[in-house]
């Protein structure tokens, strides 16, 4: 997935559990999910510290981490223990390094954890920018609509591994060790701290990062929308704030496997939960004020955090994002609600922004004008 990157004036500055950035509400925290998978019992662990420490809602990010608002600075040691002791720490400098999307589907997990466990392995991978993004896909999976820099499709006892519009087929076994050869030869070349993904190198630098590979054009399917997906269900999250209310619902709808095992919830980049076995159960998650059903606003509206827990705006862009629900058109092109031209948070897909609104009429007409590529 190639897009232009936006100007920078300096390092990274994407926060992670131990390299909080302040803002005004006070800290803020990521903590990386490799795709997106975590046990309810763990969701609700994060609630809870969340709620005892700083803002009560959990954001879902557009990466599918967990991000934690309106910490003290700086953080208490008994939450960085706590969440230490969850397991999303495991080695203090990948604290950053460990930006895993994945498809929700179940045959990709065993991938999914093969490639966290080899970049964890390796004390070089620590380098990696914080937005330098692996994906791991089915065919033609939605995650591939996503910003990575290097993907790999599961296409059974073979995996394709992309980059920057070439592919190369290895067996499935070799998909982890072929992806993390890619970026360590992203960090052979990259020179400069502003280079944070594949599309900010030179094209002669690109062209080296997948010997052997060969043109490949990716098809992307949307992604799933809100409602059943067979036995299992997809629930949007609102501005992707997880409350300690439906935290607590996703966690009582969580279903046991054949095995006696309780399947991972899947976090998605989209700003939803795929529940497995929650489809029976899709009132009790509504009840909750989650989305179980197409034809939501929040299908549609997203926001930044806006005012006033970011300094750089007096625009309350959540607040607004809400007084529009009731007014924009659910089947409409996304509209991404934002107080300044740094736009964050917005979606991969193309959308429309309505930047410092004033009142809900400005939404509405932010999404009837013509959709734009992200940058």
């Amino acid at each position: 997935m190639t897009t232009r990157s936006p100007a920078r004036d300096g390092a990274d500055r994407c926060p992670g559990l131990l390299s909080p950035f302040v803002s005004a509400d006070g800290a803020m925290v990521r903590l990386r999910v490799p795709g997106g998978r975590t046990s309810a019992a763990d969701l609700v662990e994060i609630s809870s510290l969340a709620g005892r420490f700083g803002d009560p809602d959990v954001t879902l990010t557009s990466r599918g981490s967990l991000q934690l608002r309106g910490l003290p600075s700086p953080l208490p040691r008994e939450l960085v223990t706590a969440i230490g002791a969850l397991g999303l720490v495991p080695s203090a400098a990948h604290d950053k390094a460990r930006n895993v999307v994945a498809d929700p589907a179940l045959a990709l997990d065993d991938l999914v954890r093969a490639l966290d466990e080899a970049l964890l392995a390796d004390d070089a991978l620590a380098a990696l920018p914080g937005r330098f993004l692996l994906a791991v896909a089915v065919p033609g999976g939605a995650v591939l609509g996503e910003p990575w820099d290097v993907a790999v499709v599961d296409e059974g006892a073979s995996a394709r591994v992309l980059v920057d519009g070439r592919a190369l087929v290895v067996p499935r076994a070799d998909a982890a060790t072929t992806v993390l050869d890619v970026a360590r030869r992203f960090l052979s070349v990259r020179g400069r701290e502003r280079v944070w993904n594949v599309r900010d190198l030179p094209a002669e630098d690109r062209a080296t990062l997948l010997p052997g590979g060969s043109p490949f054009a990716v098809d992307v399917a949307p992604p799933p929308a809100a409602g059943p997906l067979g036995e299992d269900l997809v629930a949007l999250v609102p501005l992707g704030l997880l409350t300690p209310d439906t935290a607590a619902a996703l966690a009582g709808t969580a279903t046991s496997a054949a095995s006696g095992l309780t399947p991972p919830l899947r976090i998605t980049p989209w700003r939803s939960v795929l529940v497995p076995g929650g489809a029976a159960r899709a009132g009790e998650l509504a009840a909750a004020g989650l989305v179980v059903s197409a034809g939501s606003p929040w299908a549609v509206l997203t926001a930044c955090a806006g005012a006033p827990a970011c300094a750089r705006t007096t625009t309350p862009t959540r607040e607004l994002a809400h007084a529009a629900a009731t007014l924009v058109d659910p089947f409409g092109p996304p509209v991404h609600v934002i107080g300044c031209d740094r736009a964050c948070g917005h979606p991969a897909r193309p959308h429309t922004t309505a930047l410092d609104p004033t009142c809900a009429d400005d939404v509405v007409r932010a999404q009837r004008r013509t959709p734009e590529e992200p940058t």
